[in-house]
């Protein structure tokens, strides 16, 4: 496990040191469900993408191995309400989450990268990415998780057995999809020790990543002088020769 990581990454605002990574992401998804749409009579639809605030990555070393999106709604803004990502849902599902705060994260396109989907078959990739994906829902502002599987290839059932109710079911992209809702939880229970080992010691390597690093940057800020009254004052001015150097 020393060479998986996991991590969630912004896809709204790309760090220089982050793009190439994004291009992977979006390289194996355009053409993963670009290939699985045309096979349905459905097209892509690229905005999908970009609409989406961060992705779920899990890596071996510098190689993408399998990821999903999210993206928040608020269910008190009656153009997220509208989405077309929404339509045919749950009304009596909507109503609740919008009489609480409204906040909804979904989580879309479960993708494994091709080579990995025929190595390591003992392991589900897919149930361990869902995994991480609910610990930073229940680490989030958002009220609920939702998602929308296809039934064909049991993926509804899978999210059942890490703790979904399904809300029904609806047509998108000519597939039969359930609709699955994520509550949040202070403590997830995993059925498969696997999933749950791998979920576990990934998520608290990502934390541990991600606390280190924003120490790092703590610790960068620049002190600033204040006087007796705390308001900053500018340091003094090197002095110069006069050649005007240092």
């Amino acid at each position: 496990m020393p060479k998986f990581n996991y991590a969630i990454v912004p896809l709204q605002q790309v760090c220089e040191t982050q793009q190439e990574l994004v291009n992977d992401i979006y390289t194996i998804w355009k053409n993963t469900f670009g290939r699985v749409l045309e096979n349905a009579g459905a097209e892509l639809d690229i905005g999908d993408f970009f609409r989406s605030h961060n992705a779920g990555v899990l890596t071996y070393q510098e190689e993408v191995v399998a990821f999903n999106l999210f993206t928040n709604f608020n269910f008190q803004l009656h153009a997220h309400r509208d989405h077309p990502y929404f339509k045919g849902l749950d009304a009596g599902m909507i109503e609740s989450v919008t009489s609480k705060s409204g906040k909804v994260m979904t989580m879309e396109y479960f993708t494994v990268a091709p080579q990995w989907r025929k190595q390591n078959k003992e392991i589900h990739w897919g149930e361990i990415l869902a995994g991480l994906g609910l610990q930073y829902m229940d680490q989030s502002c958002v009220e609920l998780g939702v998602g929308t599987p296809r039934t064909d290839l049991k993926v509804d059932q899978m999210c059942a057995r890490l703790g979904a109710s399904i809300r029904g079911y609806v047509n998108k992209m000519n597939y039969e999809c359930a609709v699955v809702v994520f509550e949040k939880k202070r403590e997830r229970a995993f059925e498969n020790p696997l999933t749950r080992h791998w979920v576990n010691r990934l998520w608290h390597k990502y934390q541990t990543r991600k606390n280190a690093s924003a120490n790092i940057q703590f610790s960068l800020e620049p002190l600033e002088i204040v006087d007796s009254h705390g308001i900053a004052l500018k340091p003094p001015a090197e002095e110069k020769d006069s050649e005007g150097v240092l």
